[in-house]
């Protein structure tokens, strides 16, 4: 664990292009989903975003939009529904696995390893207390702290 376990920058990309390889699909739109790289800005119709209830990635779409929460046309569960953001701070990484889970409620993508080591790790919060956040963006995590990402690809 540590630094010695973290992804060099090289794998890190090599990660984000292993995903991108599988062609993810968004399910309703049916248009093949793309994770920007470290330093490049991506395509915003082809931005992946998770249904944080049940972990199913799409597009951007309008279907089954209620005030405050989506349904999802898979599985129908309601719920938020996010963008999904590369946790690009290669240091808290605690293995080189592929960004498979994402925080709830942030949408930060981490490694399985990575999420729950920094989801079971308290911060100082207030005089008295402690609470765990994303090691990204340090938003107080939710119950549950991370979910796994479910992808529509060529691998399932």
């Amino acid at each position: 664990m540590g630094l010695v376990a973290s992804p060099s920058e090289h794998e890190f990309e090599n990660l984000v292009e292993t995903i991108n390889a599988g062609r993810p699909q968004c399910p309703v739109g049916l248009m093949t989903l793309v994770l920007p790289s470290k330093g490049t800005l991506g395509a915003a119709d082809k931005q992946p975003y998770v249904y944080l209830k049940c972990g199913h990635v799409h597009g951007q779409h309008e279907w089954g939009q209620k005030d405050d929460s989506r349904t999802c046309p898979l599985c129908l569960m309601d719920g938020p529904f996010i963008k999904l953001k590369m946790g690009c701070e290669l240091s808290v990484y605690v293995d080189s696995d592929l960004p498979t889970h994402c925080y709830n409620p942030c949408g930060h993508m981490a490694s399985k390893n990575t999420a729950k080591y920094w989801s079971q790790v308290p911060v100082p919060h207030g005089c008295q207390g402690f609470q765990t956040v994303c090691p990204f963006c340090a938003t107080p995590l939710l119950d549950p702290p991370f979910i796994q990402l479910i992808f529509q690809d060529n691998i399932e």
